[in-house]
């Protein structure tokens, strides 16, 4: 790509050096040749003996840059997620979390950049390749961001790229269970399993999920309505939320928040379980465990023969009682602060004339605080009323029990209840007195005859 030109100070300023130079070069087979007086000049701003000066030099080539996929997240990375500290695998989470909102960007799409044919001292072309460009398409639920210069999704969902076309799965179907093969699942939609979710897994929607199998001891989270077809064989230890209903052929040893109504078509058994809706076993029992649903509980049987603890528990709102705890918890700090501040504000106050500058801003950043703090319980305690309005809303709520109730069972409804010392025969339903705000027992064949 270069010609150099070694040679003394005394050959350099000879006249006739620039000519025996391109006689030499035209014996190489240089061209084109350098023009004479730039060549005359080169030389001539050099002083002493001349080392290695460029005196020809061809084109540079520039190589072209492939164009590529900028992803915005490991939506296909291979593998498990390994822990950075311990460096186990977990077997259980994918490496790969192909989970995305609606309007998220996907990818950024850098275009190739093509390259420029170089030329040697000889005139002989330096070629080189084509710039090699990404081939990437939209599927139905991915569009082009011309802002971004990438793809962005239409819909929540799951990445998918099947050749070269890029889409999100709203519904994600998983053939063969949740399990070892599939990793915990974590979907921006709707989840349908083909089988069972095992223990220690976990599955996210922000849709439904409809377990085609056994749901395990496994964490669940649900935006939607949940369906588990075979049923619920959790532990206590685990817990399932569900922002929907949830219907399953049985429930056994579950942790269950559901803020809709829950089906068990055969049986409750030593659950947890609290609904802001209705808890309906119709065809079936509800053994051990407390049942707490907001507006009513109806079920065949209750309890067993040997006087399992049973609690059905009816008009109670649990989400709005933890909310009033977190609320009252809020208003006892705030008091705590205000306790600490007030005495040291006072103290100084009565000092403000040997305060220093400093001290008094301190002071009035002080006052500050403390009103602040009571604002913030006056406005807390109006939020406690309006709470305690909500969780009396449901003092209508009733336990209808179509066969037997067995003893040691505990009826409840808001703030009254009643244990049975013996078996009774149903159908009964347990509802709160409208005078004595007692809670009171009847036969719902006799109301339906009077």
């Amino acid at each position: 790509m270069c010609v150099l030109l070694s040679c003394d100070a005394a050959s350099a300023a000879d006249e006739n050096a620039c000519k025996e130079i391109l006689i030499l070069l035209g014996k190489l087979g240089i061209m084109p040749l350098p023009d004479a007086d730039d060549l005359r000049e080169k030389l001539s701003t050099v002083e002493g003996d001349i080392v290695d000066l460029k005196i020809v030099e061809g084109i540079w080539s520039v190589m072209p840059t492939d164009g590529r996929l900028e992803w915005t997240g490991d939506y296909f990375t291979d593998g498990y997620y390994v822990d950075p500290e311990t460096k186990r695998i977990d077997f259980r989470q994918k490496a790969n979390n192909p989970a995305v909102d609606e309007n998220q960007l996907l990818v950024v799409v850098h275009k190739a950049i093509p390259g420029k044919d170089g030329r040697d001292v000889y005139g002989r072309t330096i070629s080189v390749p084509r710039a090699r460009d990404v081939n990437l398409r939209a599927g139905s639920n991915v569009t082009w961001s011309p802002e971004d210069n990438g793809y962005r999704a239409k819909s929540a969902g799951r990445v998918k790229l099947v050749g070269s076309t890029l889409d999100i799965d709203e519904v994600l179907f998983i053939r063969n269970g949740v399990g070892v093969n599939s990793g915990n699942v974590i979907h921006k939609g709707q989840v349908i399993v083909d089988g069972d979710v095992e223990s220690e897994f976990k599955v996210e929607a922000t849709g439904n999920i409809e377990i085609k199998g056994v749901l395990q001891a496994a964490e669940i989270r649900c935006d939607g309505n949940l369906v588990a077809a075979d049923g619920i064989n959790e532990n206590l230890a685990k817990s399932v939320k569900v922002k929907g209903n949830i219907a399953a052929k049985y429930i056994l040893n579950a942790n269950i928040e559901c803020e809709g109504d829950i089906i068990a078509n055969r049986e409750i058994f030593q659950s947890q379980i609290k609904s802001r809706g209705e808890v309906t076993c119709n065809e079936g029992r509800i053994v051990g465990g407390e049942i707490i649903a907001a507006k009513g509980i109806t079920v065949d049987e209750v309890g067993s023969k040997g006087t399992v603890k049973t609690s059905l528990v009816a008009g109670v709102d649990y989400a709005q009682i933890k909310k009033l705890k977190r609320c009252k918890t809020q208003i006892e700090q705030l008091k705590a602060v205000i306790n600490k501040l007030r005495p040291v504000h006072k103290r100084l106050t009565a000092q403000m004339q040997i305060l220093s500058t400093a001290q008094k801003e301190g002071l009035t950043e002080m006052g500050f605080r403390i009103s602040e703090a009571e604002e913030s319980i006056v406005e807390l305690d109006q939020e406690c009323k309006e709470i305690r309005k909500q969780i009396v809303s449901n003092r209508s709520a009733e336990i209808h029990i179509q066969g037997i109730v067995y003893p040691g069972v505990v009826l409840r409804v808001c703030d009254s209840q009643f244990v049975l010392e013996h078996a009774l025969q149903g159908p009964l339903m347990a509802h709160l007195d409208p005078v004595t705000q007692e809670i009171a027992l009847s036969s719902e064949t006799d109301s339906t005859t009077e």
